[in-house]
């Protein structure tokens, strides 16, 4: 194969990879930081639990158990102030404010019954054909 061909599929696959890696303020790269956090919580909770579970089968002295189970707990509580951030900042608004408009399309009348599209009665929400719930405010749709 060319070279060319080789710089083409590298250009590609960057393109494709760039928006990963910005630093901007849409709501997935938000969505994903969020899930990393609460991963690490339950690392470091999962640590915590192994740690003790070591102790009691006496392989940790008393002295070594209290440093390292000082650190996890720091380390928790690091964790857990920055999904507090996460919650109470503005972002999360954003976030659950876009989460909100994706089941929107049209409004229809609350008394016409479902069309053909699967549009909720209630508030007017397109929803798959095969729904029996409505995917934003739960109505039943059958």
């Amino acid at each position: 194969m060319s070279y060319l061909a080789y710089l083409t599929g590298l250009a590609f696959l960057i393109w494709i990879i760039m928006p990963l890696f910005k630093k901007d303020s849409t709501w997935i790269s938000l969505y994903m930081e969020v899930e990393e956090l609460a991963d690490r919580k339950q690392r470091v909770y999962g640590n915590i639990a192994d740690l003790e579970f070591d102790y009691a089968m006496g392989r940790l002295s008393e002295k070594d158990f209290t440093s390292i189970r000082h650190s996890f707990l720091s380390e928790a509580g690091r964790v857990i102030e920055k999904i507090e951030e996460q919650k109470s900042g503005d972002l999360m608004k954003r976030i659950e404010k876009d989460v909100a408009n994706l089941g929107k399309r049209k409004k229809i009348k609350k008394n016409k019954k479902i069309d053909k599209k699967g549009s909720c009665p209630e508030c007017g929400t397109e929803n798959l054909p095969e729904a029996k719930f409505c995917m934003k405010c739960g109505k039943e749709l059958s």
